[in-house]
């Protein structure tokens, strides 16, 4: 029993004194902090070209503005306009589109139109970030009377395609994009076709301003009543078709 109390007494007395000694720290020892900043992944993004869907739908504009809804010959001044846009959250490209015809004379009978349409589906797992490319175009000109030849050959070329286009000058852009150099317009009123649809005079017309639309397909005088008064486009002044340039996009892989 002795023992036992005599180990226990010297074990509190080393305590003692241990607690009581104070413990030296080597300061030449470095500790290292270790940063943990997430890393952040980032999607690749690549430039492409994509080819847009044509319309190909009749869009024929049925509110009547001003006058009676007949041209009677006297033009119209027809002016169209095609807006792109991104959709869909990246996934979808859209056309905002808008259409107006003016008779020259009076009434001034006069209408107008506004669609959207979905051009182009983005392909799964990727998304649209940015049009690289011309994101609009429109064009003018003073329809002929229907049947009418558009461009008279041997004329004053220079002057025709002036009052043809109602003196709306061409943009350089749209030169360049048909390929035609030094702005030369006697190729470019090749561009400019007439053909029957439907007993009426398609204009086949390029843009005067901006690279996204290669050609409208557009009828202005039809011969008869020609502002709509109801959704069915047959006989009446209206878009026919409207075709595209190739788009430049840059494109993000989403992984989804």
């Amino acid at each position: 029993m002795k023992k036992i109390v005599f180990l226990t007494s010297l074990v509190l007395s080393a305590f003692a004194v241990f607690s009581q000694t104070p413990v030296k720290v080597d300061k030449s020892i470095k500790t290292t902090s270790i940063k943990t900043d997430a890393i952040k992944v980032t999607s690749p993004i690549i430039e492409t070209t994509i080819q847009l869907e044509d319309i190909n739908e009749w869009l024929c504009p049925n509110r009547l503005v001003r006058g009676d809804r007949e041209f009677d010959g006297n033009g119209p001044v027809v002016k169209s306009e095609v807006k792109l846009r991104i959709g869909g959250n990246g996934t979808e490209l859209w056309v905002d589109i808008t259409f107006n015809a003016k008779e020259t004379k009076h009434d001034w009978s006069e209408t107008d139109g506004r669609w959207s349409k979905k051009v182009y589906d983005v392909p799964y797992g990727k998304k649209i970030t940015q049009i690289l490319t011309d994101k609009a175009s429109r064009t003018k000109f003073i329809s002929p009377k229907a049947g009418f030849q558009l461009l008279i050959p041997g004329s004053d070329l220079a002057s025709v395609l002036h009052t043809f286009l109602d003196k709306e000058p061409i943009s350089s852009s749209v030169f360049a994009a048909h390929g035609i150099r030094n702005s030369n317009k006697e190729q470019f009123s090749r561009l400019i076709t007439g053909a029957l649809n439907n007993g009426n005079t398609v204009v086949r017309m390029p843009a005067v301003e901006g690279a996204l639309v290669k050609f409208f397909y557009i009828v202005g005088d039809t011969g008869g009543e020609d502002i709509s008064t109801d959704n069915n486009c047959n006989d009446d002044t209206r878009i026919v078709k409207i075709e595209f340039f190739p788009v430049r996009v840059n494109l993000e892989t989403t992984g989804n």
